[in-house]
């Protein structure tokens, strides 16, 4: 079976370079945490952790045991600068499952809002903001979106912001696949456009390694405590051992080393799938379309697959069928 369905960005080295942390941090003879610490994880960590993810000016970072974490946690705290009468949630039309039933089991409602190549379709938003509900939160996934791919325009992300700092609108926005991106050509994310009103969320695991399984959320000046209740109350705190490893790895650049690597696996497999686009794992467009009815599309995942030869295999089993 090819797998063809989970799209988890890894390199062989990843591996070697967490086992080669957490060793240092044995030999550096630091003591283990003896008692529980800060809910938003260490200083130290955290700071290491904040540069390499590039936090808009004036913004604060926390550290949260995985990146479905994070979401949540600011999920949870964009809904609670939103206030009990605005708790509705704008979102794309197609969007990240695991966000959609997070919400659904908080009893949360959403709304799913048109795209188009460029992003999420500002007039569609106007028209919810000046409906009878309207949404006090908004979530985005506007670099290397799941399960598009896209990546938002600058004016259309512009736009947005400008919504947004017009209605009130709380963000969340999702970071967690924007490192395969290249930084020289990315849009300007939305927290740097809007820091006041944004809470991002990143996930270390898929920048660095699964084995880590550590996420993180930004949030707007003055903003921290109310996230570090959330990682708090939910029992969502960050093993410090592994946050320390991950500083270790941020600040001596293996983890910058790591993504960049990343991004370079995932254009040469783009570049495969454009060239050959059975037994293959495929992941239907149901679970990601927010109206949750039948869609007539699949997503191809290009890194579900450890080795590149074995996702050639695949795609070379699925083009025929795609062929008819």
């Amino acid at each position: 079976m090819h797998d063809l369905w989970v799209n988890y960005p890894a390199v062989p080295e990843q591996e070697a370079a967490v086992a080669g942390a957490l060793r240092a941090l044995l030999e550096r003879g630091d003591p283990l945490p003896a008692e529980y610490g800060p809910p938003e994880g260490a200083g130290a960590a955290r700071q290491a952790i904040g540069a390499l993810l590039g936090l808009a000016p004036g913004q604060a970072v926390a550290l949260t045991c995985g990146g479905q974490s994070a979401l949540g946690v600011a999920f949870a705290a964009a809904l609670a600068a939103a206030g009990p009468g605005r708790r509705r949630i704008a979102m794309e039309a197609h969007s990240f499952p695991m966000a959609r039933h997070f919400l659904a089991l908080e009893g949360v409602p959403t709304l799913g809002l048109p795209m188009d190549a460029e992003g999420m379709d500002p007039a569609a938003l106007e028209q919810a903001l000046g409906g009878p509900e309207p949404p006090g939160v908004l979530y985005l996934m506007p670099v290397v979106h799941n399960p598009l791919g896209l990546t938002y325009s600058a004016a259309r992300l512009e736009a947005l912001a400008a919504i947004a700092a017009r209605h009130g609108l709380w963000v969340v926005e999702d970071e967690a696949y924007a490192f395969l991106a290249d930084p020289a050509r990315r849009p300007p994310s939305l927290a740097s456009l809007l820091p006041e009103r944004v809470f991002g969320m990143w996930s270390l695991s898929k920048m660095v390694s699964l084995s880590l399984r550590l996420g993180a959320v930004s949030t707007p000046a003055g903003r921290l405590a109310d996230a570090a209740e959330q990682i708090r109350i939910r029992g969502l705190t960050a093993n410090p051992v592994i946050a320390a490893a991950t500083a270790l790895l941020a600040g001596d650049g293996t983890a910058a080393r790591l993504m960049a690597a990343k991004r370079a696996e995932g254009a040469a497999r783009r570049a495969l799938a454009r060239a050959r686009a059975a037994e293959v794992s495929l992941a239907p467009a149901t679970p990601f379309r927010l109206a949750g009815d039948e869609a007539p599309f699949f997503r191809l995942s290009l890194g579900g697959e450890a080795e590149r030869d074995r996702l050639a295999a695949g795609l070379r089993r699925l083009a025929p069928l795609l062929r008819g």
